[in-house]
């Protein structure tokens, strides 16, 4: 049995906010995390060829605490500014480097977290929760906590929580949608294809990215993001089918055709819930014990920045308790 104060479920950009926050003023934290690493969708691939960006390609800020923490990683080099060609926006876009990942690594430094841990079930005891996990091997140990938050997907929490308190039967009305990625690396250089493409919403592809023309990167690497319609109707296809279809369409949607060379690489990867469509439109929840919470972007917005939103609200409200 490991006892601990606080139980942070997943080590996304809100769980580690959250704990990055209650840790910095001595509460004993824990994170389990069911990846080998942190970030959650502040995600790379490598391969041979490159590495890929395969979830988020950038970040913005409009909140002071954002900006705060995006200044200190850029200062670090952790952080760089990517201006692409075909940049659609006027506000500055940053990215890890040599990729997104390395700010949810720079985030967990001297954090306690636990990998490849898959929570079993959370059930009440006495004022404590009690945690069951497996992992790679089989069962897992168990955990013991006063507190336990879900910084994870709202669909998942939904299922974890409403068995232990009712107060999170609500999660059923945020709405997030899949999204197939494709991840690309071609021999030759590209030159007819700007940087960053956006798809309309018809399109099989909502965005292709030069991951290559991003700082500290090499190779001729590309990012597609197929559109939430299309990655609905096919979240269950094959992985080849999809390979064809989102090929296809970057042949078509960069007007390139049959000129468009076979890729060297290629892979795809399949986001159950990468992008907010109904948030919780609230920066948190819990329930009337304060002993029990969720937090992640479902609860403000589709982006990076509504994590660290929420995961900040949550560590303020657990420290005025």
């Amino acid at each position: 049995m490991i006892e601990t104060d606080i139980l942070v479920i997943g080590a996304g950009l809100a769980g580690l906010t959250l704990a990055r926050e209650l840790s910095a003023l001595g509460n004993k934290v824990l994170l389990l995390e069911k990846s080998r690493s942190p970030g959650g969708r502040l995600s790379t691939r490598r391969s041979d060829f490159g590495g890929f960006d395969h979830g988020a390609q950038y970040l913005t800020s409009r909140t002071a605490g954002f900006t705060s923490l995006l200044n200190q990683f850029s200062q670090s080099d952790e952080l760089a500014p990517w201006n692409p060609a075909g940049k659609d926006s006027t506000r500055p876009w940053w990215v890890g480097t040599p990729g997104m990942s390395t700010l949810g690594k720079a985030m967990a430094h001297d954090l306690d977290i636990e990998y490849d841990t898959r929570i079993t079930g959370i059930v009440k005891q006495d004022r404590q929760f009690l945690i069951h996990t497996e992992n790679r091997s089989g069962a897992g140990p168990d955990y013991l906590a006063a507190r336990v938050v879900a910084a994870i997907p709202a669909p998942q929490a939904l299922e974890l929580l409403t068995p232990v308190d009712p107060a999170f039967v609500q999660l059923k009305n945020v709405v997030m949608a899949p999204c197939w990625s494709a991840m690309l690396a071609f021999e030759a250089g590209l030159t007819d294809i700007q940087d960053l493409i956006r798809g309309q919403k018809s399109d099989v592809l909502s965005l292709i990215a030069r991951n290559g023309s991003k700082p500290a990167r090499t190779g001729e690497t590309f990012v597609l993001h197929a559109t939430p319609q299309w990655s609905r109707e096919h979240i269950e296809s094959e992985r080849d089918a999809v390979k064809s279809a989102m090929l296809n369409a970057m042949r078509e949607q960069t007007g390139l055709g049959g000129n468009l060379p076979d890729p060297a690489h290629f892979e795809v990867h399949r986001w159950l819930y990468a992008l907010v469509e109904t948030p919780l439109d609230q920066p948190f929840i819990g329930n009337p014990e304060n002993a029990l919470f969720a937090c992640g972007d479902w609860c403000i917005g589709g982006r990076a920045e509504a994590a660290h939103q929420s995961g900040q609200a949550l560590a303020r409200h657990i420290m005025s308790l």
